[in-house]
């Protein structure tokens, strides 16, 4: 059955791409291969990665999108106001900060294997080394990896289509909380039922007298910040976006907070607490500078762990105040992170690699070490190239976005996708659930970056602009992409300035 699904999707998308717009049919993928597809399994190939639900849909469209070029320049006649005229030009990033982290996880991946090459023998325990064809098959699986980013940089850079992935995600939110609902109160059954399987161990199920839900994702923290990212979406949106649908954003926002609620997870729950008075009562200009600083908080967490700036007893203390059981757990955490960090800092600059080589054993060759964070893993595994070029994707987007923010009129829509993001960098630190979607939302900022100032004829449309600007209406632009046949278009200027290299489409 699950290899079925993940053979069935490609058909899937492909009836997607040719029944609607390219974003729309994208967020339809990647959102329904986050909900349905199953976890924990894949199909494996030689060299090439495992096909799996994180992959599977961004191959799929990334396929479906080249060979589907000449059909989106189609609909960018149509007036629809989602087709060819709003994508980047090209593929390949014109930014260099994608270019240097590109290399870095890629080439890096490969150089980690290379300086591997020794086997390591704890007591009765032998780790081989890693071979070059290790080193090829781990750079391919990085960069598959990291193909929604690809593609929302290419695709949600502009703010309309950016609007169109924070109302998608919404919708997806509130019609995945139901299922939620049922296993909360059911208790974690449906991926059983229909893959014959449980995504994770049934004692982390089990939380505060209750359950909790995990449907078909890999884990129930995994779900659970989903539904955190949903409900900061959704007030994001009912502050920013079309006034007309402020009452369906509010109406979700709370909603899904209360799934939240449910769901027994106090990390993911913090995390909303955190984010969501920023969200409510900052302008925007003031939110776009809080995601900065959680962003670059998470990209020198690795410093900020080994120098002890990080406040660990205190975080303790404040667990201890809310639940024995959750200081319990968060101070096994935070020794785990010690001893990981410490083995990690034997080879700082590439990391241990893979094959368990990045784990903490006895003498007896027991595995004593426990890798929750992504940023521990991918530490340990990728030393600081690794770390630098995976953690600078994500989160340097939201600090350039920042610092250009003035320059390149950054509307509010791209500001609640860029907190939305911020706040899944940080579940980073503590859980290691990197999804298609966070990674989406990181390429959308890359490729708004990209556009550099901007301006929209929908600012003299009143009622039909996506959302409210930062500073007055500015004159209405030159018809930058006329000739295209859509007199709905958005039309661009872009100014050559450091960050901004994309050329005008002829």
């Amino acid at each position: 059955m699950t290899t079925i699904a993940l053979l069935t999707w490609p058909l899937i998308t492909l009836v997607l791409v040719l029944t609607m717009p390219f974003p729309k049919a994208a967020m339809i993928s990647i959102l329904g291969g986050f909900f349905l597809l199953p976890p924990d399994v894949g199909i494996n190939l030689p060299v090439l990665p495992t096909l799996s639900k994180d992959s599977v849909p961004a191959l799929s469209l990334l396929v479906l999108a080249v060979l589907f070029a000449g059909r989106r320049r189609q609909q960018a006649g149509q007036g629809n106001g989602t087709g060819f005229d709003h994508e980047l030009p090209q593929w390949l990033p014109l930014y260099g900060w994608v270019t240097i982290g590109l290399f870095l996880v890629g080439f890096g991946a490969f150089l980690t294997a290379l300086v591997n090459g020794d086997r390591i023998s704890y007591g009765s325990t032998v780790l081989p080394g890693m071979r070059p064809y290790d080193g090829l098959a781990q750079a391919l699986t990085a960069l598959t990896m990291l193909v929604p980013l690809f593609l929302g940089r290419r695709f949600f850079a502009h703010p309309d289509n950016q609007a169109l992935l924070i109302k998608a995600f919404i919708i997806g939110g509130l019609i995945y909380s139901l299922p939620t609902l049922y296993e909360v109160r059911m208790s974690p059954q449906l991926n059983r039922q229909v893959y014959g399987f449980y995504s994770s161990g049934w004692v982390q199920n089990i939380r505060g007298g209750g359950w909790r839900p995990s449907v078909f994702t890999d884990h129930g923290l995994q779900l659970a910040m989903f539904f955190a990212m949903v409900s900061l979406a959704a007030f994001g949106a009912a502050r920013f976006l079309r006034r007309e649908d402020r009452g369906f954003y509010i109406f979700a926002g709370v909603w899904c907070l209360g799934t939240l609620w449910l769901s027994n997870s106090l990390g993911a729950l913090i995390i909303a607490v955190v984010f969501l008075p920023v969200v409510l009562f900052l302008g925007a200009r003031l939110q776009l500078l809080f995601a900065a600083m959680m962003a670059a908080a998470v990209l020198l967490y690795p410093v900020l762990r080994s120098t002890d700036i990080v406040p660990a007893e205190r975080l303790v203390s404040i667990a201890q105040a809310i639940h024995p059981g959750r200081a319990v757990s968060l101070q096994f955490r935070l020794a785990q992170e010690d001893i990981l960090l410490e083995h990690a800092e034997e080879r700082p600059l590439l990391g241990w690699g893979g094959w368990r080589r990045n784990r903490v054993f006895n003498e007896e060759g027991q595995d004593i070490s426990t890798t929750d964070g992504a940023w521990i893993i991918t530490f340990g595994r990728s030393g600081w190239v690794g770390y630098v070029g995976l953690f600078g994707l994500l989160t340097m987007p939201v600090v350039l976005l920042a610092i250009t923010r003035r320059r390149d009129q950054i509307s509010p829509t791209t500001v609640v996708v860029a907190v939305t993001a911020a706040a899944s960098f940080v579940d980073l630190i503590p859980n290691g659930f990197l999804s298609p979607i966070t990674l989406l939302m990181a390429g959308a900022i890359w490729g708004r970056l990209e556009l550099g100032e901007q301006t929209e004829t929908d600012q003299q449309q009143g009622a039909t602009s996506t959302d409210r600007r930062l500073g007055p209406a500015r004159p209405a632009p030159r018809p930058a992409l006329a000739g295209q046949g859509n007199g709905a278009a958005v039309g661009y200027t872009r100014q050559k300035v450091r960050h901004d290299r994309v050329k005008e489409p002829s």
